[in-house]
């Protein structure tokens, strides 16, 4: 009898760390997740000669075809009450060389950090509760690009040369899909969300110079979808010494608004962006060493974005997609036309199994203005197929 509860007593010990373990394994949890995405595109007058006539073709491997290559971390912890921590580090890969393929976006009308930053698609920590929302801060996206991503027409198709961003753009030449040390607020009830954001300036002698607002709102059910958001930029010199009244360089407004409509296996899917892009004066500029010369970029500009197309899910395993984009930039001063172009997409996609699938892009990209840097005279023409798996 007592050799019995002794060999009880042994096991109870030997057992409570399992438990304890058990019950941390239910209030903690880690998960690791990512894509890659690999294949091959050629796209014809893909280069161009001395005056911008577009000519010759190119035939190269194309990492992150359909979806960008990443590696990520999303985490929770259980706090009691209907309250999590959350968190998420999310690197961008180039499946060709292995190297990130995320810059820190620490950027000044098209100036671009040299630095590969590890997490440079998402890196936030933040605080959910299931009654009052979630409250996150850190790199993430934005408030423009998450009510309109649901919406886009090719599903948010990964080749910036191939498609126009209904996120908007913060300077003629980079979207609006992710902002850094950004505090974002969401809180859905019933099928809306509400998203707010709010990036501090960190500007020396002035709170708005240099930050970013957003709001924005979605709305989805089963057979339609909205979104809408708008957001102001605060443009600023990055040097910090400067006074108040000298650091302000004006705001950008970006306004979007896109929709869906579901028929069985019809999907119709519409969206509009509007840039306002403020004016950036020459000397401005020059007092910072690292900002780039003034070009097109920096003249006061307004970018108009329209999208549509459509989704038809042929089979169980086949997708085929539509999507035409047009892309109209201003001189805001005397609405001179700067850059006219149209884009459109052609996608199919076969699904081998829940997790992996292969597909093919036909793009056709049409500049006829003339003012295009990639492109400036002719039509470019580009096919591309791959595989995709998801983990």
């Amino acid at each position: 009898m007592k050799k019995t509860l002794i060999s009880v007593a042994v096991l109870s010990l030997m057992a409570t760390p399992l438990v304890i373990t058990s019950a941390q394994a239910q209030t903690s949890s880690t998960s690791i997740y990512g894509t890659l995405d690999n294949g091959m595109r050629y796209s014809k007058n893909a280069g161009h000669d001395n005056i911008g006539n577009s000519k010759d073709g190119r035939l190269s491997t194309n990492s992150g075809g359909l979806s960008g290559s990443h590696l990520g971390f999303v985490g929770q912890e259980d706090l009691g009450h209907g309250t999590h921590t959350i968190f998420k580090l999310e690197a961008g890969i180039n499946t060709n060389s292995g190297e990130l393929n995320s810059s820190s976006d620490g950027k000044f009308y098209g100036k671009k950090s040299e630095n590969k930053s590890m997490f440079g698609r998402q890196a936030y920590l933040g605080v959910s509760n299931r009654t009052f929302g979630s409250m996150t801060m850190g790199r993430q996206y934005t408030v423009s690009y998450d009510v309109i991503k649901n919406f886009d027409p090719t599903n948010n198709l990964n080749q910036h040369q191939t498609i126009h961003h209904l996120s908007g753009y913060s300077d003629s030449k980079n979207h609006h899909n992710r902002s850094d040390a950004t505090i974002k607020y969401e809180y859905s009830f019933a099928n809306v969300r509400t998203l707010a954001s709010y990036k501090p300036g960190t500007q020396v002698g002035s709170i708005s110079n240099g930050s970013e607002m957003a709001i924005g709102m979605q709305h989805q059910n089963k057979q339609w979808g909205i979104g809408a958001s708008y957001t102001e930029i605060g443009i600023a010199k990055t040097a910090g010494t400067a006074p108040s009244h000298a650091q302000a360089l004006g705001k950008t407004k970006i306004f979007n608004i896109a929709g869906e409509y579901k028929m069985d296996r019809l999907k119709l899917r519409t969206g509009i962006s509007h840039s306002q892009l403020p004016e950036v004066k020459v000397g401005a500029i020059f007092e910072h060493p690292q900002l780039a010369i003034p070009h097109k970029d920096q003249v006061g500009s307004t970018i108009f974005v329209a999208a549509w197309g459509l989704q038809y899910e042929l089979t169980p395993r086949v997708e085929l997609s539509l999507a035409k984009y047009t892309k109209l930039t201003y001189q805001s001063t005397n609405d001179v036309l700067m850059d006219k172009d149209r884009r459109v997409v052609m996608s199919g996609l076969y699904k081998l199994s829940k997790r992996t699938d292969i597909y093919s892009i036909i793009d056709w990209h049409s500049n006829r203005a003339g003012v295009s840097e990639t492109n400036r005279s002719k039509n470019q023409q580009s096919i591309s197929a791959g595989l995709r798996h998801r983990f």
